[in-house]
């Protein structure tokens, strides 16, 4: 092959305009290989093809110190298998290994395995592999308080450089159950793109109720040292514990902390409600002479839908408790409606049918009823319980945790609940999960330039093509849930509509997809449904049985 050709194929095969970078990065290569191109050089020394010995002087884990001795004259060549971090103390490559392995999700267990399926060596001992994670630890966690710092600087310029800001809240723990020693918190801006503004861990023997409002509580109180900013508002969900816990012990003297409710988890309250009296009442004949549940009565759908109109009501009038209010008990009140006694004082136009006829100057005359008085009837306590002024005061301005959750399943993927991992690991964990939430896989460059020599060819190439996939897996999961709403939403139609002449398929629109925020996952004697509210709700009026 002349050279032109070898230049050519070379060129198609790794396009980068500096060759320096390209020679920045890690090989693997075996031994025997290496040997052999040894014998293809002169020695240094005596001129000769080389040939001899060799002989590893130092191994630390990845890190090796290989001794190659010409048989002629003696000559001593050393190869060092990787650069020294910053510090000087610990090899780079081990380092790398370990800051790799928490970003996997594996253990040291884990990358004895990894390392021995690859013949490689095995990672350095318990104790130099712990005395490296907390070096790496402090670095992830400067790092980390820097973007925080500018999420919260973020937040307050959305919200017209106030420095008060409304947060969610919620505790995670690292073993399923309630009994958990180590828990993290994190607390979330409530912009239109929430980033993390605070996270802490704890580890002791208490329950995991009792490290959670200790946590943030926490983060409370520092906030005005770390960042200047007050947190007047706390998005959490029905757990009372961690308010009460800020009201008893006020972080900031004078100022009455807010309390939030998770809209989310309010709306669910109202399936939750209706489908136990449907459970517990699926026998009993009710005032009409018939049963509950059944064919042309009170269906999983629905109560589904009943769920779907409520979130929707509160979404759209958060900030007006009279609107909500009133939105709310539209829901009911126009289910409960006949031709004989309308009800529609409080519809919406938009959706409501009797009043679309009405401003035309026509009669409506109502489908055949879906769900009859009778069960509405069993149903009314639970409006009456959520749809007061006073139970609906508490979402008044509410927001949601929803980007708390997601931080805790990125967290996770770091430090997964099946095995054990120490705190350092945990507090590695944290930190990296906030940095990629934040800012994503690309902010990481800054940790690495800051740990080591050179952030490294391909590891540059790998988080670029990360922060790609990460993009590139949202916009595929916004699909995914479009096609499942479209799915679901015509199954809960078809399954509300039994015996009824008036139901309508539903079908989502692409508008909320920038919204997807809750999967409603539901077994309902049978029928496997998952809800996207926000998927759906634009379209899925509380009107839509007419």
């Amino acid at each position: 092959m002349d050279s032109s050709s070898s230049s050519s194929s070379s060129s198609s095969s790794v396009n980068i305009d500096d060759i320096d970078d390209l020679l920045d990065i890690n090989l693997i290569i075996h031994m025997k290989s290496l040997i052999s191109l040894l014998k293809q050089t002169l020695c240094t020394e005596c001129k000769h093809l080389w040939d001899g010995s060799c002989f590893i002087k130092t191994r630390n884990g990845l890190y090796m110190h290989v001794e190659f001795t010409c048989s002629f004259c003696g000559c001593v060549t050393h190869l060092y298998s990787s650069p020294q971090v910053r510090d000087g103390r610990r090899s780079e490559i081990n380092a790398r290994l370990e800051l790799g392995a928490t970003l996997c999700g594996l253990g040291y267990n884990g990358i004895m395995k990894l390392l021995g399926a690859l013949n490689l060596p095995p990672p350095t001992q318990q104790r130099k592999y712990s005395e490296t994670q907390e070096f790496i630890l402090n670095y992830v966690e400067k790092c980390q308080e820097q973007s925080m710092i500018a999420a919260v600087e973020e937040a307050i310029v959305e919200t017209g450089g106030v420095r008060e800001l409304t947060v969610s809240g919620d505790g995670a723990w690292l073993t399923r159950g309630h009994t958990s020693v180590d828990g993290v918190s994190a607390l979330c801006s409530t912009t239109k793109h929430p980033k993390i503004l605070d996270t802490t861990w704890s580890s002791k023997k208490c329950s995991s109720g009792g490290m959670e409002k200790e946590m943030v509580h926490e983060m409370f109180c520092r906030s005005l040292t770390k960042y200047n900013t007050t947190y007047v508002s706390y998005v959490g969900d029905g757990d009372a514990k961690v308010h009460k816990h800020l009201i008893d012990n006020p972080p900031y003297p004078g100022i009455d902390i807010k309390k939030l409710e998770d809209t989310n988890h309010f709306a669910k309250r109202m399936l939750n409600r209706i489908m136990k009296i449907k459970r517990e009442n699926k026998n009993k004949i009710l005032s009409d002479g018939k049963r509950f549940s059944g064919k042309g009565r009170m269906t999983d759908g629905h109560v589904i839908k009943f769920k779907i109109y409520f979130a929707k009501a509160i979404r759209e009038n958060k900030t007006d408790l009279n609107k909500l209010y009133q939105s709310s008990w539209a829901i009911f009140n126009h289910h409960y409606s006949t031709n004989e006694e309308p009800m529609h004082d409080w519809c919406d136009p938009k959706w409501c049918k009797y009043l679309q006829a009405k401003s035309m100057g026509q009669t409506f005359s109502g489908s055949k009823i879906t769900i009859p008085r009778a069960c509405l009837d069993m149903i009314k306590p639970v409006f009456e319980e959520l749809c007061s002024h006073t139970s609906l005061a508490r979402v008044v301005g509410g927001e949601s945790q929803n980007a708390n959750e997601a931080y805790h399943s990125l967290l996770w993927t770091m430090a997964p609940k099946h095995r054990y991992c120490s705190s350092t690991t945990l507090r590695i964990g944290l930190g990296l999960s906030t940095i990629i939430y934040n800012e994503g896989y690309q902010a990481l460059n800054k940790l690495f330039t800051s740990i080591f020599l050179s952030m490294g060819y391909y590891s540059t190439q790998c988080l670029r093509k990360l922060d790609v996939l990460r993009n590139s897996r949202t916009s595929q999961t916004k699909n995914k849930h479009l096609k499942r709403a479209k799915t679901t939403t015509t199954v809960a139609a078809s399954t509300a509509s039994t015996g009824s002449d008036g139901e309508i398929p539903y079908t989502p629109n692409e508008e909320n997809l920038d919204s997807i925020v809750d999967d409603l996952t539901l077994d309902l004697n049978h029928i496997a449904l998952e809800l996207s509210d926000e998927d759906i709700t634009d379209i899925y009026e509380a009107g839509g049985d007419d």
